[in-house]
């Protein structure tokens, strides 16, 4: 552990990034839309563009493995391990979708608002 943290701190002083090797253009340029859409999940997310782009080529090449081993004659990939593969926030909205009509009507109209109160026991502002 002391290691890894003398390692850190003589990157850091050094000026080292993980990023500090020159990247290869790409032999194709991104829409204004796409550009957009990195740049919001980057911002969301925490993540650089880099790492989301590597993170979508690593679920394009897994979806597009699962699509060619079940196309010739393979077994198909359980349920359970299917889902380990979505995203949370696509496991969320999944789970939200399950939750019964009279359940949703029961939370309180102003939960949003005072969501603090709601959790915690907050005074309601």
């Amino acid at each position: 552990m002391l290691l890894e943290a003398m390692t850190v701190a003589v990157i850091a002083k050094a000026g080292f990034s993980w990023y500090s090797q020159p990247m290869e253009p790409t032999p194709f340029e991104l829409t204004p839309e796409q550009k957009g859409m990195l740049a919001t999940l980057s911002r969301e997310t925490g993540k650089s563009i880099p790492a989301l782009l590597a993170e979508a080529l690593e679920v394009l090449q897994e979806h597009e493995r699962l699509t060619h081993e079940t196309s010739n004659g393979h077994e198909a990939i359980a349920p359970a391990a299917a889902e380990t593969t979505k995203p949370f926030w696509q496991k969320a909205l999944e789970a939200s979708e399950r939750i019964p009509e009279e359940e949703l009507a029961r939370l309180p109209a102003d939960l949003a608002a005072h969501l603090d109160h709601y959790l915690y026991g907050t005074p309601k502002r």
